[in-house]
C-alpha cells in the first residue's frame, strides 16, 4: 500500500530514466539504432555521384567499382571502392580537407565487416550512425525539465538529422558528410557552454572539433567560420584559475584561433582548378544564364560580346567558355572582385539570383541524384522518401518564409538572451540558435554568389543549420527552465549559511 505522499511507479520510473547520466546514453543508443534502421531497412540507401566523388576518394587512393548494370554518375549509388590504378590519383586531382576523415575511419571497419574491395561506403554509413548516437547522447545530457518534453525535443532533432536531405549523404563519397557531421557536433557541444565548469570544457572541445571538421570539409563551408568564431568571442569558459573577466575568455579565444587556422588551411590548400571553375560558372551560369542580353553582360564583365554564346553553359559541357581559343587572354576578368562589382552595379541581377536561391532552398534535395544501388532493382535515378517530414515542411512553407521564420527566431533569441542573465544554460541554447541563423545566411550568400550551379546541393549546410535552429528554439522553450524562486524559509536559511561562512572565514583569518 502506497503512502499518501509516495510517488506512483510510473512517476518513479520517469524520475529514474530522466537522470542525465542515464537519459543521455539511452537517447544516444536509441538514435544510433533508429538511424541504422532508417538507412538499411529494406536495403541500404546512399546518393549517386555527381562527378565530385573521384577527387574526394583519391585522397584514399581508391576508385569506384561499378556493379554490372550500374552507372558511374547520377543514376545509382555505388558503395564499393577498389585500389586506384597506379598514378590515377595525383595532388592535382585530389580534394584535400576533412572530407577524407570519414572514409579513412570507415576503411578498417569495412574490412572487419567483410565487405569486398578496399572500402565499402556502407561501413561509412554505420560509422555515421554511431557518431549520430554520440551526438544525441551529448545533446540529451544538456536538456532539463520533464522527461516527456526532453523526449519530444530529441525526436524533433532526429526528424532533422534523419531526413533524406541529410541522411542520404551517409553512404556517399561527398565531403558534405564531414561538414554535416561537424555542424552537428559543434551544435551539441555549444549547448554545454552554459553548464558546469567540466561541461563547458567538454562542450568547448566538442564544439572546436566539430567546427574544424566543418570548415575543413570544403571551400564552400569556410564562410561558416564567421558565426562560429563570433559565438566563441562572446563565450566564457571559467575553469580552474581562469575565472576572471578576461581569463575566462582565454580558452574560447584559443579555440577560435584553432578554427581560424583550419579555415586558412582550407583556403590555401584548395584545388587550384576549382577556384577558376567556380568563378567561371558564377559568371556564365549565374549572371548570364538567365540574362535577356548576355552579349551586353559579357561586354560589361570585360569579355568580347560574342562570349554571350556561352550563357548558361557550365565548365563541364562540350561547349564551355574555357574551351574558347581566346580564353587565356580574357580569363583575367574571371575574379570575384569583377563579379562583385558587376552585381553592385546591377542589383536587379543580384536580386534575381537570390529569388532563384529561395526556390532552390525550398527544394532542399537535389532531384538528379539517385538513392539506390543497381541491385535494389529500382528505376535509374529513383530516390527514397523514408523520412521527409522536415523537407516536406520546407517545400510547403517555401524558402522565403522559412528563412524569414529563422530570422525572426534569431531576433527573438537576441531579445531573450538579454533578458536571461541568470540562466546560463538557456543562454547557451539561444546563442547557438542565433549562430545557426548566421550560418544559414552565410551559406545562402556563398552558394548563390560563389558558383551558382547545383544550388540545392550547395545549400545543404544552410538547410541543415535551419533545421537545427528550429530544434534549438524548441529546446530553449521546453527544456531550459528557469531556476525555481526560493521560498522565504529557503532564503532565510541561505542567509544564515552565508553569515556562518563569513564568521568562520573571519575566525580563520584571525
Amino acid at each position: 500500500m502506497l503512502r499518501r505522499n509516495e510517488p506512483k511507479a510510473p512517476t518513479r520510473l520517469a524520475g529514474f530514466l530522466g537522470r542525465w547520466w542515464l537519459f543521455g546514453p539511452l537517447v544516444g543508443l536509441a538514435a544510433a539504432v533508429a538511424m541504422v534502421i532508417r538507412i538499411f531497412h529494406n536495403g541500404p540507401i546512399g546518393m549517386a555521384d555527381n562527378g565530385d566523388g573521384p577527387s574526394r576518394m583519391c585522397a584514399l587512393d581508391t576508385s569506384v567499382h561499378l556493379d554490372k548494370g550500374s552507372w558511374w554518375w547520377f543514376h545509382y549509388a555505388n558503395f564499393r571502392y577498389d585500389q586506384a590504378k597506379p598514378e590515377a590519383c595525383t595532388s592535382e586531382n585530389t580534394y584535400p580537407g576533412s572530407g577524407k576523415w570519414m572514409p579513412m575511419l570507415a576503411r578498417p571497419l569495412s574490412q572487419l565487416l567483410g565487405y569486398p574491395g578496399e572500402l565499402d561506403l556502407r561501413a561509412q554509413a554505420l560509422l555515421w550512425c554511431a557518431l549520430v548516437g554520440v551526438a544525441f547522447a551529448v545533446f540529451a545530457v544538456a536538456l532539463r525539465g520533464p522527461l516527456l518534453l526532453r523526449l519530444l525535443v530529441c525526436a524533433a532533432l532526429f526528424l532533422v538529422v534523419g531526413d533524406s536531405v541529410v541522411a542520404g549523404y551517409a553512404a556517399t563519397p561527398f565531403s558534405e558528410l564531414a561538414g554535416l557531421t561537424g555542424l552537428l557536433f559543434a551544435t551539441v557541444g555549444a549547448v554545454h557552454l552554459g553548464g558546469s565548469a567540466r561541461a563547458r570544457l567538454g562542450g568547448l572541445l566538442l564544439f572546436t572539433v566539430g567546427s574544424v571538421t566543418l570548415v575543413g570539409s570544403k571551400m564552400q563551408a569556410l564562410t561558416m567560420a564567421v558565426p562560429l568564431l563570433a559565438l566563441l568571442l562572446f563565450s566564457k569558459v571559467p575553469v580552474g584559475r581562469l575565472v576572471g573577466r578576461f581569463s575566462a575568455r582565454l580558452l574560447p579565444v584559443t579555440a577560435a584561433l584553432v578554427i581560424g587556422a583550419a579555415g586558412m588551411h582550407t583556403l590555401l590548400f584548395q584545388m587550384e582548378a576549382f577556384k577558376e571553375i567556380n568563378r567561371t560558372e558564377m559568371i556564365f551560369v549565374g549572371i548570364m544564364g538567365k540574362s535577356p542580353d548576355p552579349a551586353k553582360d559579357a561586354v560589361e564583365l570585360g569579355f568580347p560580346a560574342d562570349f554571350g554564346q556561352y550563357a548558361g553553359l557550365n565548365w563541364w559541357g562540350e561547349k564551355a567558355p574555357q574551351k574558347d581559343p581566346r580564353w587565356p587572354e580574357v580569363k583575367e576578368h574571371v575574379t570575384y572582385a569583377n563579379i562583385g562589382g558587376y552585381l553592385a552595379e546591377h542589383p536587379g541581377v543580384a536580386l534575381r539570383i537570390a529569388r532563384g536561391g529561395l526556390d532552390d532552398f525550398a527544394a532542399s534535395r537535389p532531384d538528379n541524384l539517385g538513392s539506390y544501388p543497381v541491385s535494389a532493382g529500382k528505376p535509374a535515378g529513383a530516390q527514397e522518401h523514408r523520412l521527409t517530414l522536415y523537407t516536406g515542411f520546407l517545400r510547403t512553407l517555401g524558402g522565403g518564409w522559412v528563412l524569414g521564420l529563422q530570422f525572426a527566431l534569431a531576433v527573438a533569441g537576441s531579445w531573450w538572451l538579454r533578458r536571461s542573465p541568470d540562466n546560463p544554460r538557456r543562454r547557451a541554447f539561444l546563442a547557438m540558435m542565433i549562430c545557426l541563423g548566421g550560418a544559414t545566411l552565410t551559406q545562402f550568400v556563398t552558394a548563390m554568389y560563389g558558383e551558382a550551379i547545383e544550388n540545392t546541393k550547395h545549400l545543404i549546410f544552410g538547410i541543415f543549420a535551419t533545421g537545427l535552429a528550429f530544434v534549438m528554439a524548441a529546446a530553449t522553450v521546453l527544456c531550459t527552465p528557469a531556476a525555481p524562486v526560493p521560498s522565504a524559509a529557503e532564503e532565510e536559511a541561505e542567509e544564515d549559511t552565508t553569515e556562518r561562512s563569513a564568521t568562520f572565514a573571519g575566525l580563520a583569518k584571525s
